[in-house]
């Protein structure tokens, strides 16, 4: 934040850098949102208070101009209503959430106040229809396609492209990715936030309360797809039920498991039969598999192909074109241009209207490897990579940050966790007491420190520390340092494993940090001499995943694991489910256990909740389907012209690409 004091608040710590020698008088700080170099003035020993407005009340008892007139600062979303920062009281309303002038200094230039998604996700968003109602600063004032929307095209640079654009089928980040800009889903999660709220719906609700399993949504008036077709409620039965029906064993339809029918009573109510209480349905709804589709576009009962483009939504944009590279299973997209959805109608609280876009259109250009997609930043080829970034260069370029040159670097909580799935139904895995060994070995510190630079946190169970319900159980089972290699031998002794064992490890390339990952696995499990490991890298997940993981031959790969809505149990029943995505087969009697489990915890809420969860998390240590690694920390490198980045980053992994913008130097 561009406070001008000594000391900084405890909300604003992380969001401004010092990039130049502090004198008596003036210390140069870095914008956390603009990037640039700007000196502040600082009155010796005056201090603020930590509360929000009386700081900004001791900020305007400056007679001078405390800013830079260039700066944009943003003002993170606080919890408690009284902290509401969507606009300074002391100012005179311009236009939306500019502010023109001080108290003391009426002809101060404009400033903005942009808000930002907190580090901690809030339920309570008392200000978040400004995030909805603002333009880009200094953005061309020239207008797009459609009426109020600066024509700004943002060039977006990704290395995770999209498997297909067909909701019934796609589970992974690059086609979910797709999903939250091109359809629209029933709810969504505001900025920052971790309770769902209507979308496309106008109101939700469970009409059996406290039973749950009859949940209704009411749908706003008069939507449309992006083709003029009308979304009605015939709509969103046919889209829950195509994805029931086609039943992917490959795609998300585990999330919709407890949905046992969608009715439409009328055109604009949708009744949601549940096979049993299920009160994180809302959440669920929120996710890419339960997106609303044209049903005079896709089939009811077949998948479309990987390459079908002619999709249609009600999403902010609707997609123009896409060019691919490779035939066959190498085919693959290349480049995804788009343009505003004309018809588009959401929550105008915090989604917007059409008209509150801050581009028109968006060009995503997917890159070979993360080092490719950080080239094309430094030539310019794209305005912004949101995820998809080494952590050398992150680091590299944070430095550069702060010394006010170079791009501009964003961070978030993330809602990703890396794990090894084992093949627990054959091979060396499918010995309990090897899947101990191997977890009871691995160094997660010196790996988060040395591949990563710690960019991101050691994991030590299946579920992000940012989600709530989330546990230690691996480190409450192995401990959090690896176990001794005769200690280790010992157990294996006893269960008369023959040494060394030997295992393939597989992953994805065109990760350089997660390359140097499973190098450093290889060499902590080898130097134990218990171990003997062969890597076996893919193109990427989609290649592997075609080449062995549905098949089952494999002995262990790696995976990272996002969060498709915000509960504990978008981590639990899709990664140790009845019907899991991870592929290694995991049965037994703690994997019934753990599916009773699931069940009673989607029923519950509070303090039972949290215990159901916590015993699955520890059946999971114990038996070791998985191993989690790492949970991440969420980074966007952009152009120093570009705003809104911040927007994008929280545990939800929404890309709300309508919200970054482009403004002039």
């Amino acid at each position: 934040m561009c406070w001008p004091c000594r000391r900084w608040p405890p909300w604003s710590r992380d969001r401004a850098r010092r990039c130049g020698p502090r004198s008596k008088v003036w210390t140069p700080l870095c914008c956390a949102a603009c990037s640039r170099k700007s000196n502040y003035l600082l009155t010796p020993n005056r201090k603020y208070p930590p509360t929000l407005p009386q700081t900004r009340r001791g900020l305007r008892s400056f007679s001078e101009p405390w800013v830079s007139a260039e700066c944009v600062f943003r003002a993170i979303v606080w919890q408690a209503t009284d902290h509401s920062t969507s606009r300074d009281p002391g100012c005179t309303p311009v236009s939306g959430a500019w502010c023109r002038g001080t108290a003391t200094n009426p002809s101060a230039p404009a400033r903005r106040f942009e808000l930002m998604s907190a580090l901690k996700r809030i339920a309570a968003l008392s200000c978040v229809g400004l995030i909805a109602t603002t333009t880009a600063c200094g953005s061309s004032k020239s207008s797009g396609p459609v009426a109020g929307v600066p024509s700004v095209v943002i060039k977006v640079g990704s290395a995770t492209p999209y498997s297909t654009l067909d909701p019934a089928q796609a589970y992974d980040t690059g086609a979910w990715t797709m999903f939250y800009n091109v359809y629209q889903s029933l709810l969504s999660y505001p900025p920052g936030a971790n309770t769902p709220q209507p979308d496309a719906a106008q109101s939700c609700a469970f009409t059996d309360a406290p039973t749950n399993e009859t949940y209704k949504c009411t749908l706003r008036p008069g939507l449309k797809f992006s083709n003029g077709d009308p979304l009605d409620a015939n709509a969103v039965k046919f889209s829950i039920e195509r994805v029931l029906q086609i039943n992917d064993p490959n795609g998300a339809v585990s999330i919709l498991s407890t949905i046992k029918s969608v009715d439409a009573p009328s055109s604009s109510d949708v009744v949601f039969q549940l096979k049993s209480p299920d009160a994180t349905l809302p959440d669920k709804l929120t996710s890419g598999v339960a997106s609303i589709v044209d049903p005079n576009v896709f089939s009811a009962t077949k998948e479309a192909a990987s390459d079908f483009t002619g999709v249609v939504g009600s999403g902010r944009y609707k997609i123009d074109s896409v060019d691919f590279t490779g035939t066959g299973k190498n085919k693959a997209p290349s480049e995804v241009k788009m343009s505003l959805n004309p018809n588009y109608q959401g929550n105008p609280g915090f989604q917007g209207t059409v008209g509150t876009a801050r581009n028109s259109g968006i060009d995503l250009k997917y890159f070979s490897s993360q080092s490719d997609a950080k080239a094309a930043l430094d030539s310019k080829a794209v305005d912004v990579v949101v995820q998809d970034l080494n952590a050398s260069d992150i680091v590299n370029m944070q430095q550069s940050q702060q010394l006010g040159t170079g791009l501009q670097v964003s961070s978030g909580p993330g809602g990703t966790v890396r794990l090894m799935s084992l093949n627990t139904v054959s091979g060396p895995m499918s010995n309990v007491a090897v899947r101990r060994a191997v977890a009871s070995l691995i160094d997660r510190d010196a790996i988060v420190a040395t591949a990563f630079q710690h960019t991101y946190s050691p994991a030590y169970t299946i579920v992000p520390s940012s989600i709530a319900n989330a546990s230690s159980s691996f480190a409450n089972e192995y401990g959090r340092t690896p176990e001794s290699a005769a200690h280790v031998k010992a157990d294996l002794q006893r269960a008369n494993v023959s040494l060394p064992v030997h295992f393939t490890l597989s992953y994805g390339k065109g990760d350089a940090n997660k390359e140097q990952e499973v190098m450093m696995i290889k060499k902590e499990l080898e130097q134990s001499g218990l171990f003997k490991v062969t890597l076996k890298d893919y193109p990427g997940y989609n290649a592997m995943q075609g080449a062995i993981l549905k098949t089952h031959n494999f002995d262990a790969f790696m995976v990272a694991w996002s969060a498709d809505y915000l509960n504990v149990d978008d981590f639990v029943n899709p990664l140790v489910g009845p019907d899991n995505a991870m592929y290694n087969g995991w049965k037994g009697s703690d994997a019934s256990e753990v599916a009773g489990l699931i069940t009673q915890g989607v029923a519950q809420k509070g303090e039972a909740a949290a215990s159901t969860y916590k015993k699955i998390q520890g059946y999971v240590a114990k038996d070791v389907p998985l191993i989690p690694i790492w949970e991440n920390s969420q980074y966007a490198a952009a152009q120093s012209d570009i705003t809104g980045v911040p927007l994008t980053l929280d545990s939800s992994g929404i890309a709300r690409w309508w919200m970054i913008g482009k403004t002039s130097s």
